[in-house]
């Protein structure tokens, strides 16, 4: 005599499966890439970015190449209003992602001064989501 359920356990793990991809692809969909920029190892080098399409609910900085010190990282609403929301050392390929409360998150643009501590051209890389 064959088990009842034998058959269905298959179906269950493959569908189980199928809805997992699912929510990675989901997951991925939402980071977009908003750029990278090298920064010198000998003095801090000022960025602005403002190309941000509707609300975000967190930003990642990267560290690529070297270690960065970050004099600031802040973040003018579109309201005017302007927070410092990062100030420190991101180590080489780190992330460091800032969170924003919801209804919080119409951004104007993002300003940050950082460096290398050691190699000239490291880049750092922002992402939002």
């Amino acid at each position: 005599m064959r088990p009842i359920f034998q058959s269905k356990t298959p179906l269950a793990i493959f569908g189980a499966a199928i809805l997992l991809v699912a929510a990675e692809q989901a997951a991925k969909a939402d980071v977009h890439q908003v750029g990278s920029v090298n920064v010198s190892a000998d003095h801090y080098t000022d960025v602005s970015w403002e190309h941000f399409e509707g609300a975000v609910e967190r930003l990642q900085f990267v560290a690529q190449g070297d270690t960065m010190d970050c004099a600031h990282i802040s973040v003018t609403y579109r309201d005017g209003t302007t927070h410092e929301v990062f100030s420190g050392v991101l180590p080489r390929d780190s992330i460091e992602t800032v969170t924003f409360p919801e209804g919080d998150s119409r951004m104007r643009h993002v300003d940050f001064a950082c460096k290398a501590q050691t190699i000239d051209g490291a880049r750092i890389a922002l992402s939002a989501v």
